[in-house]
């Protein structure tokens, strides 16, 4: 995981979710939270929440959040918005068993490329959750990346054309760059067998951004289109997007 603490050390995740360009992500994922959680003051655990605009907004609602990241400078950045935050591993948490109400992953799967990795994460999210506990899970879409690339206009070069293919087969993202190299790309139904297998019931993966949401990144302009397009097509378009959320409850 170096290579990850050090793409995000050297960048700007707070300000990341403060453009024009991702307010369809922010705000899809706000009303699907507000969709899925208990309600306040239900304690969550936002585990890999970055440096916590997420669980400041959770604050703000009412609810009891404890954030936890991997990533020292996050965990200060989300300490300085006043959230209760600490440097923590997905794959092994120091909290104990049945203790929060909802569970958020709504990073880490991002940069597990191993299912091995993957299934640890979640039972660690399923280990915390009281029964009816709610986790919500954050992956990126495979097949999304297809319309990143047409978005870009890269559909006639040759070589992202290969670079996309390549990344379909396996959920890679190959010869990118450092980010790229530190991401996993899932399939829908995988995200969704994932949870399944992790114990959760009730299981739900939808589309956040919508198929239209890499050209609202490109034009900001096209932000409300891209919302109305996004919340009707979130199931029956779910895999086009670029980010996938999916909501599980343990039994």
């Amino acid at each position: 995981m170096g290579n990850v603490l050090d793409i995000y050390t050297a960048g700007d995740e707070d300000v990341r979710m403060t453009l024009d360009r991702n307010q369809v992500e922010w705000i899809r994922t706000c009303e699907l939270l507000q969709r899925w959680l208990p309600l306040p003051p239900a304690r969550v655990f936002d585990v890999g929440g970055g440096p916590g605009r997420q669980a400041r907004h959770l604050l703000d609602c009412g609810y009891d959040v404890t954030l936890y990241d991997l990533v020292p400078k996050h965990v200060d950045q989300a300490r300085a918005r006043g959230v209760p935050a600490f440097v923590g591993d997905a794959l092994k948490l120091p909290e104990d068993d049945l203790t929060a109400d909802s569970v958020l992953l709504l990073g880490p799967l991002y940069h597990l490329s191993e299912a091995t990795s993957r299934a640890l994460a979640l039972a660690e999210a399923v280990r915390l959750l009281r029964p009816g506990g709610v986790a919500v899970v954050a992956a990126l879409s495979r097949w999304g990346r297809v319309l990143v690339r047409a978005a870009a206009d890269h559909l006639g070069d040759r070589a992202w054309h290969e670079h996309t293919m390549a990344t379909m087969r396996d959920g890679r993202v190959h010869g990118g760059n450092a980010w790229d190299d530190a991401a996993y790309l899932h399939d829908t139904r995988e995200l969704e067998t994932e949870l399944h297998d992790a114990g959760l019931r009730q299981v739900q993966v939808v589309g956040v951004e919508g198929p239209v949401g890499a050209w609202a990144r490109r034009d900001p302009a096209l932000n409300a289109h891209v919302l109305e397009i996004a919340r009707a097509t979130e199931i029956a378009m779910a895999e086009a997007s670029i980010h996938l959320l999916a909501r599980g409850t343990k039994p």
